[in-house]
This record gives structure tokens, sequence and C-alpha cells, in this order.
């Protein structure tokens, strides 16, 4: 049986060399994701002939389902996954593999899976330059809704994450907790995004607040997937400033520009975030399919 185990903060930089990060657009190749999203979504990961394999378990422990290998024995990888979930007394379940990943599946195992399309796990990722100049007629309504927030909110100012400032940033996820009904004690994306500020120079990341007469009224945080992608990780605002959500995507894409995709994740299969993501009209919608290997 693989031996699964949580991935450490030392294992982050480690576990980068089992991927092609030439090619990388989704958030599941961000280990800072996989590290602080481990206890929420039971992520943990095995290494088997130097090959990468990362899988997900249940409340109980036992397994959900195992991601594409990653690393120089992809077959063996798979090979092990399947000895490994018939030893667990179920059938291997391959999760959320891309367009390209689906393909390579199939040509190592021709009619043996059969795929589901998980549109609530596919990745909206942005050219940067459009998140950032929101130029052209697809952006007019963003466009006129940063206008309408700033001529109602003069004093505002939009400053990037430090020491100085985390307090203010975390006082916007309060809020953000407060107006939703939620416990932060007991909120594991609260959790989440506290160890990434404790964390943020070791991990790379960077992130801004938003203030609107002095009071934190937005905040987001992120990190890079490559040098190509960055990935959104965090990001909250107090509904009761309209339009406050575009003005904070919008200032933190001008920060951005070195990159040349933004990854703003998936939508968990929520309509609302589905539509507000559309708006923003993605470049690319990285589509992600279950795979059940047949009888």
């Amino acid at each position: 049986m693989l031996n699964f185990s949580f991935i450490s903060k030392a294992q982050i930089n480690e576990f980068k060399k089992y991927y092609d990060y030439s090619t990388a657009l989704g958030c599941d190749l961000n280990l800072v994701n996989a590290y602080l999203w481990r206890d929420e979504f039971n992520i943990k990961f095995a290494v088997y002939n130097d090959t990468l394999i990362k899988a997900y378990f249940n409340d109980d422990n036992s397994l959900w389902g195992y991601c594409m290998p990653s690393g120089k024995d992809i077959k063996g990888a798979l090979e092990e996954i399947f000895a490994d979930s018939y030893e667990r007394g179920r059938k291997p379940l391959i999760l959320m593999l891309t367009n390209g990943q689906r393909a390579l599946l199939e040509t190592m195992y021709p009619s043996r899976f059969s795929f589901v399309r998980s549109p609530e796990n596919q990745d909206y990722i942005y050219l940067s330059e459009d998140l950032a100049t929101l130029a052209g007629k697809k952006f007019h309504a963003k466009r006129n809704h940063i206008s309408k927030f700033y001529r109602t909110y003069r004093d505002t100012r939009f400053e990037s994450i430090d020491n100085s400032n985390i307090k203010d940033a975390l006082e916007v996820v309060y809020g953000w907790c407060n107006e939703n009904a939620i416990y932060e004690a007991d909120n594991y994306e609260v959790r989440a995004i506290n160890e990434a500020f404790e964390n943020m120079q070791e991990f790379n990341m960077s992130g801004a607040v938003l203030y609107a007469e002095d009071k934190p009224i937005a905040m987001t945080l992120g990190s890079e997937i490559s040098q190509d992608v960055y990935d959104i990780n965090f990001e909250k605002a107090l509904r009761e400033y309209d339009g406050v959500y575009a003005v904070i995507n919008n200032e933190f894409a001008k920060t951005l520009t070195k990159y040349k995709y933004i990854n703003r994740e998936e939508d968990m299969g929520l309509e609302g975030l589905r539509k507000a993501k559309l708006s923003y009209n993605p470049v690319i919608i990285l589509d992600r399919y279950n795979a059940m290997l047949r009888d």
C-alpha cells in the first residue's frame, strides 16, 4: 500500500521538481495551495519511483481518489495506484484530469476508463493584461462599476500587504465572516488565510488591501504557479461597498503584469460564482474530468 502523508513546508519546494511548470496553468500544481488546504480537503502525497502521486482522502481517512501522477514513471505509478486502490477495497478513481491528462490516460489504457466531466473543479484563467486594463467593449460594464465605486467612495487607497497591514487584511476577512454568518474559529478558509499570512515570505506570496475612508474593505492574497501564471488564492470584500470586488480585482491585476495569465481558480459549483468568473471573460477554462476504471 502506498504511504501517503500531508505535505510539509520543506516539501513545497522539494516536490516542484515533479511538475513541468513550463506548461503549467492549473491551480492544482500550486503546492502552496496543497499545503494551506491540506486539512480541509485531506490532501496527501506519496512518492513512487521518482514520481509524485497526490490523493484526496475522506473525513474517515478512507481514500476518495488519486490525481494523475507526475514524474519519471507515470505508467508505473498508475499501476501502483491500481494495486493500492484494490488493496483498499475500491475501484481506482483518477480525479481532476485536464484534457491533456485525460488523453494521456486513454493512450496508456485504451477504453479502460470512463470519463465524467467535473465542471465545479475547472479553472478560470485570464490574460493579466485584460484584468489590469479592462480595455474594450467586453469590459465596459466593469469599467462603469469601478468608476461608480470611485465616485461614491472618494477617500480610497490601495496598499500591498506587508507586516504593517496584515491586521487590516484580517479585519476584512472577519468582516466577511460576519456578513455571511460564518464563525471564523471553525472555518478552514480563515485558518488557511491566517497560516498564509504567517508564512507569506517563505511561500513567496503577495497581496493587497483596499481602503475606503481609512477602513479596510477588501483584501486579496495569491502565489505564483509558474513564471507565466499567478494564482489568486484568497479574495474577500465587504459587500456593502458596491463595486468593491471589481476594484480589488483590477488594482491587484495591475501589480501582476509580469505574468501572462492570472488563474482565479474554480467556481465550486456555485452558480453566482460561476457567473462572476465568466463576466471577466476568461481566455481559458481549464476543464477537468474524473476517470473510473471500467470492470
